[in-house]
């Protein structure tokens, strides 16, 4: 590189800044930098944490993790055993009963969109405390089938059916007439046109009805913001029966049981809510269900089924969720316990941490040397003890001994 042209006054006068900067500025210049937390992120500067997994360790872990879940399992399944639910079949009782699927169908066809009333009952055994929730349940429904589930269009459920275009997704549930685009369905698809439109009445034998409320049993979110105030157009007419399901009167955010039909059920069996009884029932007391039945299952061999049920804080009647965390919390304090015995214990064998002596190349080597030491040991025994092999079987087993000891561990 070229000389500097500086002059030799220049570079005298020259300076660096830590020269003019004060003792305060260097310290906090020279101090570590400090980061937000985002930036500690970023840079990979968060302080970590990495355990030495011991049998100790794993045998704290294992029995923390069993007395948890059983401390949660326990009073999950008692508020599921607490929760007090029948299930009364309806689908082949009554003039259903003892005929075949076709008798069934005409029987409905005959009735039209009016539906073949007749009741069933059930007797109390434990007291049912209020709220007790009416639900009904159609078995071998699959409503989690993929093209069901997709059957839908929106926009024509928000702001009405002449909103959008054409959706293929209701097809064939799309128009009245298929290629016909004036009379256009609203809601379309398979889950508004499969509407259930069974309908029921509660009442104790021998006393008075008991309300069913079914005000408020779909999600606010979905009368607030899912569906609008569109008006249903074209939607089920002849009664249901002509189309599969039932109809609408009212604007679709104000139906209550059609918004609780519009979530797919994740099960093969669909449950749905269908309302809530304000009063509790007695032990002992018979309760009478007037159904009025109108929706066709019987083309498939499918099951319908009324429901009562109360709920606790976990929700409906499930004891599986509180058995799989006292079986899962009864596995861990059996593995800790089994640590417990073996380690702590001592009834199973374990070698001292940081031993070389089992390694497996340092064990090789050291079977190697003692080969060697056993030849040369023979060799001298046939040369009658010389000192010269003595002294080289003495320097092989000092290397012997030097390379399988474990190597001495620092002090803490």
């Amino acid at each position: 590189m070229p000389r500097s042209n500086l002059s030799a006054d220049t570079s005298v006068q020259s300076f660096t800044t830590e020269d003019t900067a004060t003792s305060v500025e260097l310290e906090r210049r020279r101090a570590p930098k400090k980061y937000k937390w985002h930036k500690k992120f970023a840079y990979q500067k968060f302080k970590g944490w990495r355990p030495i997994l011991t049998p100790h360790n794993a045998e704290l872990f294992f029995a923390a993790c069993g007395v948890l879940l059983i401390a949660l399992g326990v009073p999950i399944l008692i508020a599921s055993l607490n929760v007090v639910e029948y299930r009364v079949p309806y689908a082949f009782e009554g003039p259903f009963a003892g005929v075949d699927a076709d008798a069934r169908q005409a029987l409905l066809a005959q009735q039209g969109g009016y539906g073949v009333n007749y009741t069933v009952s059930l007797t109390v055994d434990k007291r049912m405390e209020a709220p007790i929730y009416v639900a009904f349940e159609l078995g071998s429904f699959f409503q989690n089938f993929r093209r069901y589930v997709r059957s839908y269009d929106p926009t024509r459920m928000h702001d009405g059916a002449g909103s959008g275009g054409p959706v293929s997704a209701c097809a064939p549930f799309s128009y009245v007439d298929a290629g016909n685009d004036t009379l256009p369905i609203n809601p379309c698809g398979q889950i508004a046109h499969s509407f259930f439109n069974d309908t029921f009445l509660v009442s104790l034998a021998g006393g008075p009805q008991l309300p069913v409320d079914d005000s408020d049993i779909a999600w606010s979110s979905d009368a607030n913001h899912l569906y609008g105030p569109a008006s249903p157009q074209n939607y089920n007419p002849g009664g249901g029966y002509s189309r599969g399901g039932n109809t609408s009167e009212v604007v679709l955010n104000q139906n209550q049981h059609w918004m609780v039909w519009m979530r797919p059920h994740s099960k093969v069996a669909a449950q749905k809510l269908y309302g809530r009884i304000d009063q509790s029932i007695e032990a002992g007391q018979q309760v009478v269900i007037a159904v009025t039945n109108r929706y066709n299952t019987y083309e498939y061999s499918g099951t319908k089924s009324v429901i009562l049920t109360t709920n606790s804080w976990v929700g409906g009647k499930n004891t599986f969720l509180g058995a799989l965390y006292l079986a899962t919390g009864g596995v861990c304090l059996l593995i800790a316990l089994f640590f417990f015995a073996g380690y702590d214990l001592g009834l199973i064998w374990k070698r001292p941490y940081g031993d070389l002596a089992n390694v497996s190349w340092l064990r090789r080597h050291a079977a190697e040397l003692h080969a060697q030491q056993q030849f040369l040991a023979a060799s001298a025994a046939g040369d009658g003890g010389a000192p010269a092999n003595g002294a080289a079987v003495q320097g092989v087993v000092a290397d012997s001994t030097t390379a399988a000891a474990p190597a001495e561990q620092p002090k803490n």
